[in-house]
């Protein structure tokens, strides 16, 4: 059985790598806390989808049963995560060369990006992950760039999705998420942070959608956001009874143990009490 010590946890895309509850369940009383710790970070997907459908959310996050569907294909997924890379290290300033003879596609969607990436600026910050403990859990998300000018923040996303994706993109958790991390963890005020999404393409220029925020749309996220997460304390209420159960069961098993052992038992009495376990 795997120890929590070695456990990796990442919500890098869409992999999710959590242990098993049945495992978890086994473990000491601090190795379950650290469970609970790791059921409680999310990001923007696991947040929408704890919003739709509590059961399904704990079968993925617990149980990884439910697959998140974010690209049409594990190809557009690879192409995807190899932009993204080359222009993390176009912005450091490190050789691209290479790349650009593999995925001659992407120079063009570099030069679309190109007005974007040099805006003046006072601070800039590539490939940033903010996080913010809210209602006890650790909320997570990244962003390609982050622009400082004075207090005003601007926040820059690009991404080879569809076009068709982009309906009510405003008012996605990913958006949502973006903007108002920027606001608690940067300590801005929501109407001096907005968000630039970039979609790539083939055309001669991107399409580029601007959203402003406000103290408006952020009360009315942070207000979604604790009633999302409070269904969080269903999952721990079903983790907590489910090691209960197990309790009980384990303290059975050495009441009868002891009693094979002072011989009050016959061994294929005590064969008999131990339950079967599926491989």
């Amino acid at each position: 059985m795997a120890s929590f010590l070695l456990l990796n946890f990442s919500i890098l895309g869409n992999e999710i790598t959590t242990p098993n509850i049945a495992d978890a369940l086994l473990l000491g009383n601090n190795q379950r806390e650290k469970f609970v710790n790791y059921l409680k970070h999310v990001n923007h997907e696991l947040l929408e989808l704890l919003e739709k459908d509590i059961q399904k959310f704990e079968q993925y996050f617990v149980e990884q049963k439910f697959p998140l569907p974010r690209y049409k294909s594990a190809s557009q997924r690879n192409t995807e995560e190899k932009f993204h890379l080359l222009m993390q290290q176009l912005m450091m300033e490190l050789p691209i060369e290479p790349f650009l003879k593999a995925y001659p596609e992407m120079t063009h969607w570099i030069s679309q990006l190109q007005l974007v990436i040099n805006i003046r600026s006072d601070n800039k910050q590539y490939n940033l992950t903010l996080q913010k403990l809210i209602e006890d859990v650790v909320i997570t998300t990244k962003y390609d760039l982050l622009i400082e000018n004075g207090e005003k923040v601007v926040a820059v996303d690009w991404t080879i999705e569809d076009i068709a994706l982009t309906e009510k993109l405003e008012d996605s958790w990913k958006i949502q998420l973006q903007l108002f991390l920027i606001a608690e963890t940067l300590e801005i005020i929501p109407d001096n942070i907005s968000i630039i999404h970039c979609f790539v393409n083939g055309d001669d220029y991107p399409s580029i959608y601007q959203y402003k925020y406000s103290q408006e749309k952020y009360d009315a996220f942070r207000n979604k956001l604790v009633t999302t997460l409070s269904k969080l304390t269903t999952i721990t209420h079903s983790t907590n009874h489910s090691k209960l159960s197990l309790d009980n069961s384990m303290n059975e098993h050495e009441l009868n143990l002891q009693k094979f052992l002072n011989s009050e038992m016959t061994p294929t009495e005590y064969l008999a009490t131990i339950p079967e376990v599926k491989i």
